[in-house]
Parts: C-alpha cells; sequence; structure tokens
C-alpha cells in the first residue's frame, strides 16, 4: 500500500467523521505497517475474531481450524462495517480484480468474491468504493450506506 493508497483511506475516514456526527461509527484504518489492526479470521461459519498480531505459526494454527485472514481496509469492529477501496477497477465493474488473487500482506490466498463470502458469513456490512467511480459520486455512496445502518446500531436512537 502506497502513501497515495493510504492518504484516501485517510480522505474516506476524515469523511465518515464529517457524516458521523454524533460518533456512532469507530473505524480503524488499515495502515499497512505490519500491525494488523484491521485484521481478522473468519470461519466457514461465519464465527469471527479480531486478531491485530498474527505470528505464522498463530496463522498457520487458525487456518487448521478452518479460519481465513483478511486485512480490510476501514474496518468498525463494533458495529461489523467494512469499508474497501477498490484500486484495480474499471469503474463499478472491477473486472480487472474480480477473480485476482489476494494472496500478499499477510492475506490468505482468495479472490475478493471469496472474500465477500465470508464477510457476509460473519455478516458483516461491506461497502466497496470503486478508485474509478467520480469523488463526489464515492461520497455519495459512502453517505448513503452509512445512514441506512445507523438505525440498524445497537444503542442509536434516530432523532434524539
Amino acid at each position: 500500500m502506497g502513501i497515495q493508497d493510504l492518504e484516501k483511506l485517510f480522505f474516506i475516514s476524515q469523511q465518515i467523521k464529517e457524516i458521523d456526527e454524533k460518533k456512532h461509527y469507530d473505524f480503524v484504518i488499515d495502515t499497512d505497517t505490519k500491525e494488523g489492526k484491521t485484521r481478522i479470521v473468519i470461519d466457514e461459519y461465519g464465527t469471527w475474531k479480531k486478531v491485530p498480531s498474527l505470528t505464522e505459526e498463530q496463522a498457520d494454527d487458525y487456518r487448521r481450524k478452518g479460519f481465513r485472514q483478511f486485512v480490510p481496509d476501514l474496518i468498525d469492529f463494533k458495529n461489523k462495517i467494512i469499508i474497501e477501496y477498490q484500486e484495480e477497477s474499471e469503474g463499478r465493474q472491477g473486472v480487472l480484480r474480480r477473480r485476482g488473487k489476494i494472496y500478499k500482506k499477510g492475506h490468505d490466498e482468495f479472490s475478493d468474491e471469496d472474500k465477500d463470502i465470508f464477510y457476509e458469513l460473519a455478516k458483516f456490512n461491506q461497502l466497496k468504493i470503486w478508485e474509478n467511480t467520480a469523488p463526489e459520486k464515492q461520497s455519495e455512496e459512502l453517505k448513503e450506506f452509512l445512514m441506512a445502518l445507523l438505525p440498524k446500531l445497537p444503542n442509536v436512537l434516530i432523532g434524539k
């Protein structure tokens, strides 16, 4: 992940803060510093765990137990929300990355479609922000996504 990618993630995070004046969301950014702040492991039953630090031996142990590890770009563990910034795409289709493997940076070897399935099994809401979509449209989609989730969040009273 380069500086430009990080800048995009921090920009998205800033947009979230502007949308979320009452601080209902608590997103963590994957800064790619090997800390694994956003790392989660998910099994085929949807059981998930937050695992910020994971040795190779621990990762192998999780794999043997049926877990696969993922490092989303932004994640709100409390509200089970993931935001992925899709760098390698053609507009909204994502054709260049649709079946691309993500076997790098501490990820297991899965396509983006497989990753989506695991996120769904764990009942995470996911938004993909496509790089080639106009910035205004990206902002609009982000706001619509977060506002639609707001009534579903625990302990949130709308209008109070």
